[in-house]
């Protein structure tokens, strides 16, 4: 049920009233308040706002305490299970066990589990994950940037000694490497440039490459897991390095990377854009042919996100929930999202049409039975119809939302492709 947008802001104005009566407290004593360190900053000051009462400090505490991190940790946490259920497979191929069949069924399961939790943190590429041209985001997801031919080659080089994943490029790791040893049914090679194929690999039997494969999925998981821990570290810090989360929260402090509090939200509205140019523009508009595509400017199956699963619409869906999830505040709609700034500067109608835009495009998509690939084919108009309804969300996003805002439109997003 749709939480009335009245509580939401009654929560919002007592708040404020009890930010406001920490700072007159603290007024009042100030050779305390003088000799405090940056790390107790953030309960008695508000940083300097825009031209309304919003308190921006409170929408990026509860987007990262409440969203942001709970999403990554629940990442870490489906990642070790998604280790422990590919290694039991992979055992189960090598002992000649009677559930192998079972075990199979977990392992992709396993990998759904990760990818949908995952996708859902595309939308909030925040700090670490952009840090180093995105190394890290990548190398837990590098789509676009995939390899089939790559991650052949390497299935035949992890079972030699000495084989090191974390040496290798993006394409030959994390969910996407993991999907294509998982899920693709076609036990050959990809390998189309004379030269490349791994020699000898379509003569071995299936069981054989099968097991192969398996090993290099194993491999990935593991590496899988000490990518998500890293990003938690990143976020949660420990006794060497301050974590992102205090940095976001203690935005416009002192000693901050953000000039104001303002700046820090418009790096969240930043991300959250992630649904135009990769949701509705990549994964949409060029599978449609909106966009030249691999089959020119046709419904083009090659060119669909995790095809070898058939998961691809359900990663678009799990995108628009993520985006969801930072305008209303959280999954429960009880926190403070962007959705309680636009009611707060008076921008209503902005609000209201984009959140019935975002359930109306949620809900449609989510009655579709068939893969994006089998719509591309039998029945494109759907598609077209979940890509026509998000870019009623993105129109919203450019222009009343940004505006209404005061915040930058990122460079990404300037035009207006389709």
């Amino acid at each position: 049920m749709v939480k009335p947008f009245s509580s939401k802001l009654e929560k919002l104005v007592v708040n404020i009233v009890v930010t406001l009566v920490i700072m007159s407290l603290v007024a009042c004593d100030e050779s305390s308040s003088s000799t405090q360190g940056t790390q107790f900053s953030q309960a008695i000051t508000v940083p300097s706002q825009p031209s309304n009462n919003f308190n921006q400090t409170l929408l990026l505490q509860n987007l990262t305490d409440n969203v942001i991190v709970p999403t990554y940790t629940k990442f870490a946490q489906l990642a070790i299970a998604q280790e422990t259920a590919i290694g039991d497979y992979c055992n189960a191929l090598t002992s000649q066990a009677i559930d192998t069949d079972a075990k199979n069924a977990s392992a992709k399961k396993s990998w759904r589990d990760v990818m949908d939790i995952w996708q859902i943190a595309e939308v909030m590429q925040i700090g670490p994950l952009l840090r180093n041209n995105s190394t890290l985001r990548n190398k837990i997801y590098s789509w676009p940037n995939t390899s089939d031919c790559a991650l052949d080659q390497d299935v035949v080089l992890a079972e030699q000694e000495g084989y090191d994943i974390s040496t290798r490029t993006d394409s030959r790791k994390g969910l996407d490497a993991i999907e294509y040893l998982l899920f693709n049914q076609n036990l050959d090679h990809s390998c189309t440039v004379f030269g490349t194929d791994p020699q000898g690999w379509n003569n071995r039997t299936n069981k054989d490459r099968t097991v192969a494969r398996c090993g290099l999925a194993k491999i990935a998981a593991t590496e899988l897991v000490y990518n998500g821990q890293e990003l938690l570290t990143a976020w949660n810090g420990n006794e060497t390095i301050e974590g992102y989360a205090d940095i976001l929260k203690n935005a416009g402090q002192v000693d901050s990377i953000f000039n104001n509090v303002h700046d820090a939200v418009n790096t969240v509205s930043d991300a959250i854009f992630y649904i135009e140019t990769f949701t509705k523009d990549a994964k949409l508009a060029t599978p449609l042919g909106v966009f030249a595509n691999d089959c020119g400017l046709t419904p083009c199956a090659k060119n669909v996100e995790s095809r070898f699963a058939y998961y691809s619409l359900k990663n678009t869906i799990s995108n628009i929930q993520g985006l969801n999830m930072i305008f209303t505040g959280g999954e429960t709609d009880a926190g403070i999202g962007f959705e309680d700034y636009l009611l707060d500067v008076g921008a209503t109608d902005t609000a209201t049409q984009m959140r019935k835009n975002l359930t109306d495009v949620i809900e449609f998509a989510m009655t579709l039975q068939q893969s994006l690939t089998e719509l591309l084919a039998q029945d494109p108009e759907q598609v077209q119809q979940v890509h026509d309804q998000l870019k009623k969300v993105t129109d919203s996003m450019k222009a009343d939302f940004i505006q209404s805002l005061a915040l930058e439109l990122p460079a990404t997003s300037a035009g207006d492709n389709d």
